[in-house]
């Protein structure tokens, strides 16, 4: 079977990890199989639904480049269809209108609990509304229209992920179909959808598993076959909760903003509740090649963010170095062509950087003292700094012309052999351990006194850059 596969969400909030790791499950299964992938907007909840949840909806997916063969669906837009499809279980008995009070409803509930029975409609409305027979033009504001749920029996499907379930009609009411504002509820509109749009799949979170026997008793009673079920495990914090955002559970877009990119979020997100083998590092085209539902487990999975910072910087490493230059030009707003300007090999420098951090962010971050001019410091300040007391040369003196013979014979063929030579020869000229001179080089051009090997450093910022930087440092101090 050609899967035909949705993602339905609702823009009642922020599309979060759950959300997304069902739609790449959904698209990975459809893509995978040469099948179609829909996006779907279930928006009847109008008063909670808003322009800005579908909007981060679709900026989420589009990020991820999660691509869709129809869509986006929105069901404000098929109201007319729920209606046919309910006028024709209404006149076939299989639906009723139900008069009852909110107020009444709540007693209804209060009786049952004091009672330690679960709370549920209790079929007041039933028979007389079977009688009935209206149609749903004469809806007035005071009923709703109610599933003529069966009684007796059970509702049972082979679930692709978390195996048979079974579910006694006993524990099931007559649940609302449309609401008193003409409205219809997730569970038919949901049903209606999927085959109205020929869907063979459905795969959701298992906090939909109580949905499944009610929309599979609708789908029944609309004589129509089945989809195929499949119920993903929540996610999980580190202890064990659902995830929530005291976990880091951010909207998908606060991860672009924190510097994550959009292949390492698709292979972290891939392996809560998938793998393959113990494999943990996938291209978004392996990921579909290889995913299969029947590799999903039925267990949580626990979200991890140094788990997902780690695989995040795995991913950035097989970037070009162009490509990541782009990217932290874009998190940093600043000119790639000003840089070069300089003659900074920004992109190396980028390279050079990755072995110490994981997100654009971090990079970004890194880069900024390498590419903006250091604080000035002085020659006293700079003997007296904590980082340089441990390795200081005989005197400021000494240090000062050190640092002063080195900007003033830079070699003129600027290539990272060269570079490093000069700087080992430096050394032994002046007979000094490589801390006393590279850690003033760092400060001095960098502001800072950790960074890689200072000659990789030194060649990547460019002769003119260096000289410039270090031509600032000596006209500000006294000798």
């Amino acid at each position: 079977m050609v899967p035909k596969t949705r993602f339905a969400p609702s823009p009642t909030g922020d599309l979060h990890l759950g959300g997304i790791r069902t739609a790449l499950y959904n698209w990975a299964l459809a893509r995978g199989n040469n099948g179609k992938f829909v996006l779907r907007i279930e928006n009847t909840d109008v008063e909670r639904s808003s322009a800005e949840y579908t909007e981060g909806i679709l900026n989420g997916l589009q990020w991820l480049n999660v691509d869709f063969d129809e869509g986006p669906v929105f069901q404000t837009d098929r109201l007319s269809r729920y209606k046919e499809v309910v006028d024709t279980l209404l006149s076939e008995g299989k639906a009723y209108f139900c008069s009852c009070s909110q107020q009444s409803l709540d007693e209804m509930r209060r009786q049952q609990i004091e009672k330690g029975l679960k709370p549920r409609y209790n079929g007041k409305c039933r028979s007389l509304g079977i009688v009935e027979k209206k149609t749903s033009e004469e809806l007035d504001g005071t009923k709703v229209i109610r599933f003529l749920s069966p009684l007796k029996g059970r509702v049972s499907w082979k679930d692709l992920i978390k195996g048979e379930i079974t579910i006694s009609n006993e524990e099931l009411d007559d649940l609302i179909l449309i609401r008193a504002n003409g409205l219809p509820t997730y569970n038919f509109a949901s049903v209606v959808d999927d085959l109205d749009m020929d869907i063979t799949h459905i795969i959701r979170g298992d906090d939909h598993i109580n949905n499944t026997p009610r929309q599979i008793n609708i789908i029944q009673s609309l004589g129509k076959r089945l989809p195929f079920f499949g119920h993903l495990p929540m996610i999980h914090g580190p202890d064990g909760q659902k995830l929530s955002k005291r976990h880091g559970a951010d909207s998908i877009l606060e991860f672009r903003k924190k510097g994550f990119i959009p292949s390492a979020m698709i292979n972290y997100l891939a392996r809560l509740g998938w793998s393959h083998g113990d494999r943990e590092l996938f291209s978004v085209d392996e990921f579909v090649s290889l995913f299969s539902l029947s590799s999903c487990v039925a267990s949580p999975a626990k979200f991890d963010m140094a788990k997902l910072a780690w695989i995040n910087g795995e991913h950035l490493k097989n970037l070009s170095g162009a490509d990541i230059a782009q990217k932290v030009c874009e998190k940093a707003n600043i000119s790639l062509v000003e840089i070069k300007k300089n003659g900074i090999e920004f992109e190396g420098l980028c390279r050079l950087l990755l072995e110490r951090v994981n997100t654009i962010s971090e990079l970004s971050d890194e880069l900024h003292s390498y590419v903006s001019k250091p604080k000035s410091i002085s020659l006293r300040e700079l003997v007296e700094s904590p980082a340089y007391r441990k390795n200081r040369v005989d005197s400021e003196q000494i240090l000062y012309e050190v640092i002063r013979d080195f900007a003033k014979n830079l070699p003129d063929d600027w290539v990272l052999e060269k570079v490093s030579h000069y700087f080992r020869s430096t050394l032994a000229t002046r007979n000094l351990k490589t801390p006393q001179l590279a850690i003033p080089l760092r400060v001095i051009v960098l502001g800072q006194s950790q960074s890689p090997a200072i000659e990789n450093v030194l060649f990547l910022l460019g002769r003119m850059e260096v000289k410039k930087r270090l031509e600032k440092f000596l006209e500000g101090t006294v000798k």
